[in-house]
Formats: structure tokens, C-alpha cells, sequence
């Protein structure tokens, strides 16, 4: 595989990558708002360099030249990425749904709202349920999963 294909999925993300000694660094700046959980941090090969540029955090992600070390390192970068994204996506979801409930209570009376009910056909609904415990999430942090 060529190393174009392997960064496609970080390239709207990587600011520089650098050769040190036996290591490649990858700069990465994603949006300030993003959160980073622990799972995919190796805090050993891990600097959060803060805020970059305005609406920017900055974090360089460490690996050795050693293929299944630089996949591990890309996979950690694309899992933050793919986390993040559909973060966003649930957040924007979230806010139509709630758009479209409060229409719902606009033009029902309250009698009609009170027998209103959801069916939801997810097991995941609950990760207590399931013996999960919620992601911890902090912006710009590593976070406990």
C-alpha cells in the first residue's frame, strides 16, 4: 500500500509529518472541540502541543518506522477522527429530533402529548445495560473510555 492511500484518511488533519532518528511524528490539529479518548493514545508517544491556531488544538502522535507500529499509530489517528465525526453527527441529529418534537408539542393538545410514547429499537440504549460504562469525554484531554 502507498503512503498517500495510508494518510488519505488524515490528510484534512495532519499538519507536518517529521522523521526524528528511528520515528516518525505526526502533527495532527483537529478542531478544539474534540474530544480524544485514552484508547487510542499511547502516552508514552503522545505530546498534546495545546491550542495552534484559533479553533485548533494541536497533538503529535509518535511511531516507530516499524510498519505494524506506524499502522497502530494510524489507526489511533483515524479512530479519533471517526469518534469525533460521528460525534458531531449524533449532535446534529440530536437537534433535528428535538426540532421536530417540539413541533410535535406545537400542534398536539395536552391530552394527546400525554399519552405520547417512544419505541426504541436499539439494545445499546442503556450501556449500563450492557455492563458499559458512557465514554468519559473531555475537550482536547485524553479521556478514560
Amino acid at each position: 500500500m502507498s503512503l498517500n492511500l495510508q494518510l488519505t484518511p488524515i490528510l484534512k488533519y495532519l499538519h507536518q509529518i517529521r522523521k526524528i532518528e528511528d520515528y516518525l511524528v505526526f502533527d495532527i490539529y483537529f478542531p478544539s472541540s474534540w474530544k480524544i479518548l485514552k484508547k487510542f493514545v499511547i502516552e508514552d508517544k503522545f505530546v498534546n502541543m495545546g491550542t495552534v491556531d484559533e479553533g485548533l488544538i494541536g497533538m503529535s502522535f509518535v511511531s516507530e518506522l516499524a510498519e505494524d507500529n506506524l499502522n497502530l499509530t494510524q489507526n489511533n489517528i483515524i479512530g479519533i477522527i471517526n469518534y469525533n465525526l460521528e460525534r458531531e453527527q449524533k449532535e446534529t441529529l440530536l437537534e433535528t429530533k428535538i426540532n421536530e418534537l417540539k413541533g410535535i408539542f406545537e400542534k398536539q393538545s395536552l391530552d394527546s402529548l400525554k399519552s405520547l410514547k417512544f419505541d426504541i429499537k436499539s439494545n445499546e440504549l442503556n450501556y449500563k445495560q450492557n455492563g458499559k460504562s458512557k465514554p468519559s469525554e473531555m475537550v482536547g484531554e485524553i479521556q478514560e473510555e
